[in-house]
């Protein structure tokens, strides 16, 4: 059951590592609801609405559905005035990967490995934003 005094946090990953990590680092202060598969993630967005998350995390590079046609799934299933913010996370690291990132909405952009400690204030102020706070 969601304790509704946490902020939600989603995150598709492939990688059980870092969706392991994350767990560790948020699971105390956030809800958080990892994802292996985008498919899975968008059905759990889809039965939850209208509970959207504060936040969700998109690896870039995944098998099945990469980080950006994820994005853009979640803007059709959201409409693209009220999707969560989004941090991507990718181990691409180039001027032209951060950009394209922010052209297809991001918020932020989280390289790995990732550094706890920057994530962790990304995050923060994220969620600290006036508009999604």
């Amino acid at each position: 059951m969601r304790n509704l005094n946490r902020k939600l946090i989603v995150a598709v990953d492939d990688s059980s590592i870092v969706l392991k990590m994350l767990m560790n680092l948020l699971g105390k202060n956030y809800e958080f609801v990892p994802f292996s598969k985008g498919s899975r993630a968008l059905e759990y967005l889809t039965q939850k609405q209208p509970e959207k998350p504060d936040l969700i995390m998109l690896d870039v590079e995944m098998p099945e559905i990469n980080g950006y046609q994820l994005l853009m799934q979640i803007k059709k299933l959201y409409g693209d005035v009220n999707v969560p913010p989004v941090i991507f996370l990718t181990s691409n690291n180039s001027k032209d990967d951060v950009m394209k990132a922010v052209s297809y909405g991001a918020k932020d952009y989280a390289v790995k490995p990732i550094v706890e400690g920057v994530l962790l204030e990304k995050i923060q102020r994220i969620l600290s934003d006036s508009l999604w706070g």
